[in-house]
């Protein structure tokens, strides 16, 4: 067969593929140009996100992709992998301030979610505020400053609930008690909805401290309800939806760690060598790897379906293998 110049796709994957002025490093790039050698075959390569990286290959327009690609059974139905080059898995990466209160995102947050939460102490302030205004009305109609009709007797009760709860007299106008059964239906109101306030004040309190420690995730199980940014296509995106999480995809893996910087999402899960390369270069001052290493997986070389390079491509693995060529590529870039 003769050889022809074969199309690399990659996607930019630190410490696995880095781009600078238009020319690749990385471990992969390094350990791809090995392989080419030892096959003795020329290339050149193609930039891509990552979620282009099967379908190029797939329908044959790339021959090679790279890019810290897992392999799994249900991408092998459409494409080819060489034997394991990496061995990996997921972790999670936090911001180091995730337990300072940022109180325009808890503002932000506590009108989009924690409200619900106001809902049921609301509702029973709502019936308080009604029934005991009834009885407010009832028991002062016969005098002279509430209508005895219905309406708008009762409104003017439940006025004179209100203004009275939130210590407001100069609101009443000419409503008042004249009654001392009347002052005690306002004195029980305002006891009762004293204990409502507590529970408003609770939630609230709740809401902050909720917020604050909830970020203390520790692995895996503490990302259920969490929203989580990941790259769009990997394995990491279905990993996430089966823990409950709360998946915010992004096209590279640099926007993910820009909405954690901000605090746009709760945390990052990616492949573990990612994200300890950026918390340990990039990202030292703000960011931290958590956690253990999970959902264990393997990286490979990807090509086309039955691609006849294959056998070629695992020769050439196992004979760097074999030198140690591919430990000290190894040592290089993870020690």
């Amino acid at each position: 067969m003769a050889k022809k110049k074969l199309q690399v796709a990659v996607t930019v994957n630190q410490p696995f593929i880095l781009e600078k002025n238009g020319k690749y490093s990385g471990f992969e790039i390094e350990l791809w140009e090995m392989i080419a050698k030892e096959m003795g075959v020329k290339f050149s390569y193609t930039k891509h996100a990552f979620k282009e990286l099967i379908p190029l290959v797939a329908s044959k327009k790339a021959d090679v992709a790279l890019g810290a690609i897992t392999i799994t059974e249900k991408r092998e139905k459409i494409v080819d992998f060489s034997h394991p080059t990496f061995n990996s898995g997921l972790r999670i990466l936090l911001s180091k301030k995730r337990s300072q209160i940022d109180f325009a995102g808890t503002i932000r947050a506590f009108v989009t979610q924690g409200y619900k939460q106001l809902i049921k102490p609301g509702l029973a302030l709502l019936v308080i505020t009604i029934l005991f205004g009834h009885l407010l009305w009832l028991s002062e109609r016969a005098g002279t400053t509430i209508d005895p009709t219905y309406f708008p007797g009762v409104f003017q009760a439940i006025w004179l609930s209100l203004s009275t709860i939130l210590g407001a007299g100069d609101w009443n106008g000419v409503y008042t008690a004249s009654t001392w059964f009347g002052r005690s239906v306002l004195t029980l109101e305002q006891l009762a909805n004293l204990a409502v306030l507590g529970l408003f004040i609770g939630e609230v309190t709740a809401f902050i401290t909720t917020r604050k420690i909830r970020l203390n995730i520790e692995g895996p199980n503490g990302l259920k309800g969490k929203t989580v940014a990941t790259v769009q296509g990997t394995t990491s995106e279905q990993v996430l939806k089966d823990l409950g999480a709360t998946v915010v995809p992004v096209t590279k893996i640099d926007e993910a760690y820009e909405k954690l910087k901000k605090n746009k999402v709760e945390a990052v899960v990616f492949d573990a060598p990612v994200l300890l390369y950026y918390s340990l270069n990039e990202g030292a001052e703000w960011s931290e790897v958590v956690g253990e290493l999970f959902d264990p997986q393997d990286y490979g070389v990807m090509m086309q379906d039955d691609s006849p390079l294959r056998k070629d491509v695992n020769i050439a693995i196992l004979a760097l293998r074999e030198s140690g060529a591919y430990d000290e590529l190894y040592k290089k870039w993870f020690s």
